[in-house]
């Protein structure tokens, strides 16, 4: 997870927020438009705001479980991914997977090594990814991510639709100050939540 906040960094143009009154955990609502719902939240550590996406997709569980498996297609349909790739496979739904994105200048392009876990439990799938910063050696020219962590968790509805809650934080690594960070924490995930409506229509998830 992006899940990714890789996405969220390199993303240029943003729209104007709607910032709505925070709920009592301190969760602020920014983005409600298209039944995507984006919240953020402010780490009192670093300043780097957590996000969290709700949506509700016409696709079952499987399809959206499917999708987030299918690593080497992120580029189709995640914000500024360049190229993702598995390293190595644990199992079917395990797996370490390396991400590259292409960063508008000035910025550095960035690089992520996850941790890759899928859970089925009563109905519902949870996808944890973690970075492991230290997973590989890093590569000239390329920064990357220090510290990364988030859950996706899909829900039967009714009607055979979905709900996606996604939520994720990350340190980008670099010299990017966290206020610059924040301004693009919205529009990134917004894009790519949009994305996946249409891509998991395709026919290989159909199953």
């Amino acid at each position: 997870m992006k899940i990714l906040f890789i996405i969220i960094i390199t993303f240029i143009a943003f729209s104007s927020i709607s910032i709505e009154k925070g709920d009592k955990d301190g969760w602020v609502l920014e983005k409600d438009k298209n039944d995507i719902k984006i919240w953020t939240l402010k780490s009192a550590d670093s300043g780097i705001k957590t996000f969290k996406a709700v949506v509700i997709y016409d696709a079952s569980v499987e399809q959206l479980a499917a999708v987030l498996n299918d690593v080497e297609a992120y580029p189709e349909w995640m914000s500024e991914i360049e190229k993702s790739e598995i390293l190595r496979e644990v199992s079917e739904y395990e797996h370490y997977y390396y991400l590259l994105v292409d960063a508008p200048w000035p910025l550095s392009n960035r690089d992520n090594i996850v941790h890759f876990k899928l859970e089925k439990e009563a109905g519902e799938v949870k996808i944890s990814v973690e970075g492991h910063a230290d997973y590989i050696p890093e590569k000239q020219g390329i920064v990357r991510v220090l510290h990364s962590r988030g859950v996706w968790t899909i829900m039967p509805q009714e009607n055979g639709k979905s709900k996606l809650v996604f939520e994720y934080t990350a340190d980008p690594g670099g010299s990017i100050p966290a206020w610059a960070i924040n301004m693009f924490i919205v529009e990134g995930p917004f894009k790519t939540l949009s994305n996946l409506k249409e891509f998991v229509k395709r026919e290989k998830y159909q199953h």
